[in-house]
């Protein structure tokens, strides 16, 4: 079960500090490497894993002991194209516990990218119009790209893209 999902470097570094084993969270915890162990096996503590490796980091360890942090695996994203199969995973179990965050997204990404009912392509022999819609439909504007305009759009979108 995946506990928290930290997004980017930012966030990484607010985390991440302070990387200790199992014998060294015992340790700070003032626990047995026996029950730290079952406390992961149960996802009861917060724990990092890679490969069969298990850590911790004081600042989360902190942060949970303060009832701030759940409990569980944490997962890194630091690019959102980086995203694997088993972040995939990570997400989907994070959003299921947090609906209100995949809420949230839904908003934003609603509010930036008009939807395809708000405009129209239509490709010509000359160019491409475009056509602006409001919500009843009515046309806000039709702007029309000649057939020069939409290659240099082409090429700087291409050459963004590659950076």
């Amino acid at each position: 079960m995946i506990g928290y999902v930290i997004w980017g470097e930012e966030e990484a570094k607010k985390w991440y500090d302070e990387h200790m084993f199992v014998k060294e969270a015992a340790e700070y915890l003032g626990l047995s490497k026996y029950l730290i162990r079952k406390m992961v096996k149960e996802n009861k503590i917060p724990y990092s894993k890679t490969f069969r490796d298990v850590s911790f980091h004081k600042a989360i360890l902190d942060a949970w002991m303060r009832g701030e942090f759940p409990p569980g695996k944490v997962a890194l994203i630091l690019d959102k194209e980086c995203i694997g199969y088993d972040h995939r995973d990570a997400l989907y179990e994070h959003y299921q516990r947090y609906p209100e965050l995949l809420e949230q997204i839904k908003q934003k990404t609603e509010q930036s990218n008009p939807r395809r009912d708000e405009y129209s392509i239509e490709v010509l022999d000359d160019g491409v119009k475009l056509t602006l819609y409001a919500t009843d439909r009515t046309i806000i504007s039709n702007i029309f790209l000649n057939n020069y305009i939409v290659d240099d759009m082409i090429s700087i979108v291409n050459l963004y893209k590659s950076k």
